[in-house]
């Protein structure tokens, strides 16, 4: 009985302590998100970054010997694809992104990761981990053309994505190969998506969303998609205390020409993540931040095997993403159309414009929608039921007066209920304003006088006759406030 109860103890002990050590590494990573901008690449400060900069960051990580780097192919302009190596464990992890062109999130995550796995400081154990159990296996930028132009495809006009039955891309065949000589256990598969995805039918944006994609037409569940689902569900939990019901989940229909799906299918257990929106980052620096927390998560759940813990059925409770969200939703605005007055809705969305060198980004806000917008919400909302859609009115004045006008007095012009600058001495330009409040505009009179589908979103809100909020260009100004310029407007 003594012995009995020895061992009884024994184990008791043995069970808290490697409680206690879960709990460590746990507290660890949660720490390292409390000193993530120690690890924040700062070549990367937004999303345009290149393959030239690309490339000097690998150069750094091979120059220090932390890592190994081999060129695995050329895309169509002969742009190296890299693949980058590091760690001595047994399990192979197997990352790729930007995959497509215009989507940039998770590289910029990597290249922090690197950063943080190459320190060296109180979390070396959390490295010790991480480096002593699993090789990780990155493919930052896989369409380095796409990322030159700012586009999703590659230089052929194919999705990458799309191509994993033909492999007529060299990017395709680079990463196929590369997971056909690897044979990893698991697999990154990094995306962004539109901002405009809600978790579920509610306000909360998606900030990221999920997919263990399906192998098979009946999307069946085996061991290989098991542990994916299992993964996701562990860095699920980890997001909720960042980003809580911001996580959402793709819908699991079978594309056999994905990667995703058919790694799935090669035994490569794969996750899709998806960048999407999070309020006021629309360079995706917080979602960055979120993508390495993210990773970094699922790298010591992978080490440790605690992903086999996760209950599949827990999978069904994280929402479907769906495209229900605006810029910005405006409720009960009165508004004027072919002589009916009428209350109604008006969703507005900010297309993005390409400046010439690829380099950054203009916004064009429209009207996308009017009228009914039940389950639909918006990033800023406005309840309008006391106010009404109004035309702004254009000021003439000089060309030196309106470059001389001072941010307060172009927002006192706008209180007036003016929106537009026409010079008197000369033709403005056409295209995206910066650092200003009133678009310019070549016509003698504002040709948006009512709401529509497609129109350019630069309106006034008045009550009693006395403008409350205007839209300029899609943004919203609080008139009752002072602000500053908006990202850009427009010149007509």
């Amino acid at each position: 009985m003594i012995r009995s109860n020895s061992l009884l103890l024994c184990a008791l002990l043995l069970t808290m302590f490697q409680a206690a050590m879960c709990q460590v590494n746990l507290k660890s990573v949660d720490q390292v998100w409390d000193h993530y901008d120690r690890y924040k690449e700062p070549v990367i400060t937004n999303r345009f970054f290149k393959h030239t900069e690309v490339l000097h960051l690998i150069q750094k990580h091979t120059t220090s010997r932390f890592i190994d780097a081999v060129q695995i192919g050329q895309s169509v302009k002969g742009r190296s694809i890299n693949h980058l190596k590091l760690g001595t464990g047994k399990t192979k992890v197997l990352l790729w992104s930007q995959m497509h062109g215009d989507e940039s999130t998770a590289t910029m995550a990597l290249f922090d990761l690197l950063n943080f796995l190459a320190a060296d400081d109180e979390h070396n154990e959390l490295r010790k981990l991480i480096l002593g159990n699993l090789e990780l296996n990155i493919v930052p930028m896989l369409n380095p053309d796409g990322a030159q132009q700012w586009k999703r495809r590659n230089d052929l006009e194919i999705d990458i994505n799309r191509d994993a039955r033909y492999l007529v891309t060299p990017e395709g065949r680079a990463l196929m190969n590369l997971a056909k000589e690897l044979k990893p256990e698991i697999g990154f598969n990094l995306h962004d998506q539109s901002t405009l995805y809600a978790a579920g039918p509610t306000s909360n944006t998606a900030t990221l969303s999920f997919l263990a994609p399906a192998y098979d037409y009946p999307k069946s569940m085996n061991e290989v998609r098991k542990r994916a689902t299992q993964l996701i569900l562990t860095m699920n939990t980890a997001l909720q205390t960042r980003v809580p019901g911001k996580i959402a989940k793709y819908d699991d229909a079978f594309d056999p020409r994905c990667f995703g799906d058919t790694f799935q299918g090669m035994g490569i257990s794969t996750i899709l993540i998806e960048s999407g929106g999070y309020y006021v980052d629309p360079e995706k620096q917080y979602i960055r931040k979120i993508n390495f927390y993210a990773l970094l998560n699922a790298f010591e759940s992978i080490a440790k095997k605690s992903y086999a813990n996760q209950n599949l059925e827990d999978y069904q409770s994280i929402p479907e993403n769906s495209r229900s969200l605006y810029d910005v939703l405006i409720r009960n605005v009165s508004i004027s159309k072919e002589g009916i007055a009428f209350r109604t809705n008006l969703g507005i969305v900010r297309s993005q414009i390409k400046s010439p060198d690829f380099g950054s980004m203009s916004y064009n806000g429209r009207i996308e929608e009017l009228g009914d917008v039940e389950l639909t919400y918006g990033y800023d909302e406005i309840e309008a039921s006391n106010l009404t859609f109004t035309p702004g009115n254009i000021k003439l004045m000089r060309k030196s007066e309106w470059e001389a006008l001072s941010p307060q007095q172009e927002l006192n012009l706008i209180r007036e209920g003016y929106l537009f600058v026409k010079w008197t001495d000369g033709t403005s330009p056409a295209g995206p304003l910066n650092a200003r409040l009133l678009n310019l505009t070549n016509k003698a009179t504002n040709t948006i006088q009512s709401a529509s589908i497609g129109q350019q979103a630069q309106f006034l809100l008045s009550r009693d006759g006395k403008p409350v909020y205007a839209l300029l260009n899609g943004y919203v100004l609080d008139l009752t406030k002072n602000v500053e310029a908006v990202p850009n407007v427009f010149g007509y």
